[in-house]
């Protein structure tokens, strides 16, 4: 795959393993318009992930008919549940009502709604196609970041395997441990991709990714304006349209890592965030009522967890200010009425928080998240101006167009709808960077521990809030102009003109900003493929070139040693190849491996250590040098079996690509082999 435009079938591909299964439920639950769109991509990521969970039970491989099989029980439970729970349905739900004040032209026609919406989304997926392109050349194309290796051969482990299963993705590092929670969503997702196509684990990969950054994560934005602000096509669109014009997501979460799993998790965030509100503060106009948003939480939370499970806990924090307020008001009305009555209250709210608190922290997966911390690298005032103005690390230039209409549409969601709580989020979302970034106390590190305390997973949680403040903030300049200047932009005061205005600024407002450019070029690096050896790469070009010779001298069924901390452990995703050591970080090792590790240089004259790489089947060693990636001070001390095996007489050189070599094992407990 040489361009992008020949990824398009793929990527349609990709659209339909997100909407299809979704929409089917969608169709049960007979919800349409707007909010089936919206919804259809979270839905089908919690099909998609139980399914991959339950077919290893059932005894089938991964593919297609596990997904219709798992779409087919998912709308036949919504059909049920919709038949037998009377709320849930159409003919005692509440009628649609005119959607509230604010917006100037606010539209009552569902196909209006859906077409400015569309519209939004699309010229979202513009801006990010744009963006991608210009940092990958085309589809075949992968980052080199520190989790890209994992995120990339856990994929390849899925199609192998054709397991993949959140309790079994991460089994090829873990060849000690029978079954291990990691949310696999998005290797399912990608996974499936090339199973349907055999197009390769990193075409794939950008082309989910792309996916989930130009559509999913737009049409979650305009399912939240829409519940936040109404039917006014002008935000529907502008919202859409704006979900691309923030550095700090999705194009950081692709810088850094790549995080791929926390970027399908984000994407879904905001519809998570509607739809408790739809339960708590139900909305007027054509949305679901409070007994069908709580069956379409059932829905989202399996994709949730199955994605990211901190996709829930950024939930909890845009809404906090809201809920603390909510629970306030409920204590203050019970010490109202009784003060016994208001400290029984206070006691079961502490009491339920207390359980909540220790049954997290009884799953080792929540416990782990305590042990990670980043040192701070800002002053805290100067990190939380950078996360206000849309410009967190790598980004220096602040966003201050971007920045205005956020604070423009937190002054009209604050007089105009009447959604106080939104200062509040925004508030509070500015000030999870700076916690991250810019102060070490431990008392921050918790807080931010959801997130690992990870400053560019934090930076993202601002846009869940930004996109759609900053849109209403944009239909608001679009209705002040015309109504200033009503002759000359009377083409913009129609729904349509509305609309074209409200994409067409934001397309300005994204490539206007010098900072999406410095973000562009922040990914364009991760994507380069350097010509000689570089710690901020895991692979050359020499590197690579013999990666893909591999083919020529291997099967899949040889099993290469290797050290993985030199990008030799991409083998696995690139070429299909069984790796000895597939990941940097892979902490769970057997014995034989341990030997393998420190003493492979010994296997031509070892008895033992030609048994253990029997055992294993090690029958090459990938050899790229001692160019290590900055994870650790000194990586050569944890491998130096394998470091020092080239030089040994149990290798002969099979093939070389300037300083990257290929060697066989000829010589075995010092029997020829």
């Amino acid at each position: 795959m040489t361009s992008w435009l020949e990824a398009l079938p793929a990527f349609t591909l990709a659209l339909l393993i997100l909407g299809l299964p979704g929409a089917c439920v969608m169709f049960t639950l007979r919800l349409r318009g707007l909010a089936a769109l919206c919804l259809a991509p979270a839905v089908s990521v919690s099909i998609i992930g139980v399914s991959a969970i339950v077919a290893p039970w059932l005894h089938l491989g991964w593919g297609a008919p596990v997904v219709l099989l798992g779409t087919a029980i998912a709308a036949a439970g919504a059909y049920l549940a919709r038949r037998f729970i009377p709320y849930l349905s159409p003919a005692t739900a509440p009628a649609p009502t005119p959607a509230p004040a604010g917006g100037r032209n606010p539209s009552r026609d569902p196909r209006g709604t859906v077409g400015a919406a569309a519209a939004g989304v699309l010229t979202a997926l513009a801006i990010t196609t744009v963006l991608l392109a210009t940092a990958a050349a085309n589809p075949e194309q992968f980052t080199q970041g520190y989790d890209s290796v994992f995120h990339l051969n856990a994929t390849e482990h899925a199609v192998q395997t054709g397991n993949a299963s959140s309790f079994a993705i991460s089994s090829f590092i873990l060849p000690t441990v029978k079954s291990a929670f990691y949310p696999g969503a998005w290797h399912g997702l990608a996974s499936l991709l090339v199973i349907l196509t055999g197009i390769s684990v990193p075409a794939a990969t950008n082309i989910m990714w792309l996916a989930v950054a130009g559509v999913v994560w737009p049409l979650s934005c305009v399912f939240l304006a829409r519940v936040l602000f109404g039917d006014s096509r002008t935000v529907l669109a502008a919202t859409g349209a704006l979900a691309a014009a923030f550095p700090a997501f999705p194009l950081l979460l692709l810088q850094y890592g790549s995080a791929y799993p926390n970027s399908l998790s984000n994407a879904l965030v905001p519809v998570g965030i509607a739809l408790v509100l739809l339960i708590i503060r139900p909305a007027e106009g054509r949305l679901p009522g409070p007994a069908m948003a709580l069956a379409l939480v059932v829905l989202f939370l399996p994709g949730a967890i199955t994605a990211q499970p901190n996709g829930v806990f950024s939930v909890l924090l845009v809404l906090t200010p809201l809920l603390a307020a909510m629970v306030f008001g409920w204590l203050r009305r019970n010490f109202a009425r009784s003060h016994r009555a208001g400290w029984i209250r206070l006691g079961a709210l502490v009491a339920g928080l207390a359980a909540a608190g220790a049954a997290l922290a009884l799953l080792p997966q929540i416990r782990s998240l305590f042990n990670y911390t980043s040192p701070a690298f800002l002053p805290f005032p100067l990190a939380l101006l950078r996360n206000f103005t849309n410009a967190p690390a790598p980004i220096w230039f602040p966003a201050v167009l971007l920045t205005a209409l956020v604070v423009l549409g937190t002054w009209r969601a604050f007089t105009v709808h009447k959604l106080r709580w939104l200062l509040g989020a925004l508030v509070l979302a500015s000030f999870t960077y700076p916690l991250a970034a810019g102060t070490n106390l431990p008392l921050a590190n918790s807080l931010m521990a959801p997130w690992w305390d990870n400053p560019e997973r934090i930076a993202a949680l601002l846009p869940l809030v930004a996109v759609p403040l900053a849109a209403v903030g944009l239909a608001w300049c679009l209705d002040y102009l015309t109504g200033r200047f009503p002759a000359r932009l009377a083409w913009a005061a129609t729904g349509k003109g509305r609309t074209t205005a409200a994409a067409g600024l934001a397309v300005v407002l994204a490539f206007s900003n010098p900072g999406m450019w410095q973000m562009a070029g922040a990914v364009r690096t991760v994507y380069n493929v350097p010509a000689q050896p570089d710690s901020l790469a895991q692979v050359d070009a020499d590197e690579l070139s013999l990666i893909h010779r591999l083919d020529q001298f291997t099967t899949p069924k040889d099993v290469i040693a290797n050290n993985p901390y030199n990008g030799s452990a991409l083998a696995m995703a690139l070429a299909g190849r069984h790796m000895l050591f597939p990941y940097s970080s892979q902490g769970d090792l057997n014995p034989d491996l341990y030997t393998l590790r420190f003493w492979l240089n010994r296997v031509g004259g070892d008895q033992q250590v030609c048994a253990a790489a029997k055992r294993q089947g090690v029958t090459y060693l990938l050899d790229f040098g001692t160019d290590y990636i900055p994870a650790f001070d000194n990586p050569m001390s944890l491998y130096p079996g394998v470091t020092l095996a080239s030089a040994s007489e149990g290798f002969t050189l099979v093939a070389r690509q300037g300083h990257a070599a290929l060697y066989k094992l000829t010589l075995c407990g010092g029997v020829p082999m």
